[in-house]
């Protein structure tokens, strides 16, 4: 009998549902099979050793719960992985760790609805759901992504102002250099999701505003009790085709250690063409705040301006000088195509790191296709040339 674990929260939400009438306002989702080959080592590009493959499946929607449209939604999806028996033939490896078996996980399920209605413009997001701040979020470049449980609340009575409280409690970020990990080899199941950091879970405040015409600028604190305190302070501008952004970030460690950093980043668009050079410094850390960085807690990704296209666990890093430079061209009825290098200068003992992206992404009616080349060079090793290819289908 296959097994079916799922949160609380979730169980009231279908509870919820169940007794109430349900309208669907939306519905699609997306199939996409994603490989991956390099020569790390001893191995050569496209030998089934060094190369990686997955197929995922994601549908989900909306739904009106009673007869308000507006008044209370239920948003759902689930995501699907398989090697579709790749892994006898061309790869020997898979983008989300679930081994060889195919798994089904719901990877979003939440009511959206409006606790003061009438009173206040504020909306509140209980259950599963995606996220996106500074510290805490989805992240998007695997075949599938990570989501969380969490209870989000944002309110949108100052003009041009938005204000974010949330509490996070669990999560699939597992790091280590991959998006999270399906636990459950076989059947149906949400067993991936796992305490976020602590038992406790964490708190998240933020406030985002555009009242400086031009500017936005957003102030994000985040509690995690017993492990960190975060604040992370930005503000980006762009006139005439020209951008800056500046950020500083501070975090605050229960064992008292602490860091700074910053990032700065000048670009320049112009009809298809997008130009950018970044610059960021972490401080040398050491204990808790070592550990954690200015990455995205749980995993590696950071989203400081000079954040490498593929190697996401160099940036925020502690003790770390980086810089990036982006070019980027939009090739009208041909594709979109992305040149992206980084430097990541560690101190200490660590090895520095240099990446070389080169992208092209063309879209063919729902079919969705990227091919990259990624050459990485860390000090003390040999160079590795990775190439990727990803297709994904909406409908």
């Amino acid at each position: 009998m296959k097994r079916i674990s799922l949160s609380i929260v979730a169980l009231a939400m279908l509870s919820t549902a169940a007794m109430a009438d349900i309208s669907s306002k939306s519905f699609g989702g997306s199939a996409s099979l994603f490989y991956r080959t390099n020569d790390a080592g001893s191995g050569d590009l496209f030998n089934r050793g060094t190369s990686y493959g997955n197929a995922a499946v994601q549908l989900g929607g909306t739904a009106a719960v009673g007869s308000c449209d507006t008044c209370v939604k239920l948003n759902y999806g689930i995501t699907g992985v398989s090697t579709m028996g790749l892994e006898n033939t061309l790869v020997a490896g898979t983008w989300i760790n679930h081994t060889v078996d195919d798994a089904i996980w719901i990877d979003t399920l939440n009511l959206a609805f409006h606790p003061l209605n009438g009173l206040s413009n504020t909306t509140m997001v209980v259950g599963r759901q995606a996220l996106d701040t500074p510290m805490v979020f989805t992240e998007t470049w695997n075949i599938a992504k990570n989501t969380f449980d969490a209870a989000v609340a944002v309110n949108n009575d100052i003009v041009d102002t938005t204000l974010v409280g949330a509490w996070v409690g669990r999560s699939n970020n597992a790091g280590a250099g991959t998006a999270f990990t399906v636990n459950a080899t076989k059947g149906f199941s949400d067993d991936s999701f796992n305490q976020f950091l602590t038992k406790e879970g964490a708190y998240a405040f933020g406030a985002v505003t555009k009242i400086i015409p031009s500017v936005t600028a957003q102030a994000w604190y985040y509690i995690a009790p017993s492990v960190a305190n975060v604040t992370w302070i930005q503000a980006d501008t762009e006139y005439a085709g020209f951008g800056l952004g500046a950020q500083f970030a501070r975090l605050d460690a229960s064992d008292n250690s602490d860091g700074n950093a910053f990032a700065v980043k000048l670009g320049y668009n112009y009809e298809g063409i997008g130009l950018s050079a970044a610059y960021s410094s972490v401080d040398a850390m050491t204990g808790t705040s070592k550990a954690l960085g200015f990455k995205n807690l749980g995993n590696d990704q950071s989203k400081l301006y000079t954040e490498a296209w593929w190697n996401f666990d160099h940036v925020g890093e502690s003790d770390t000088d980086s810089f990036n430079i982006t070019a980027e061209y939009s090739a009208k009825d041909i594709a979109d195509f992305g040149v992206y290098y980084t430097s990541a200068d560690h101190g200490g003992a660590v090895a520095d790191m240099q990446e070389i992206a080169v992208t092209a992404t063309k879209s063919l009616g729902n079919l969705d296709a990227t091919l990259a080349y990624i050459n990485t060079d860390v000090d003390g090793s040999d160079a590795v040339n990775d190439v990727q290819a990803y297709l994904t289908y909406n409908f």
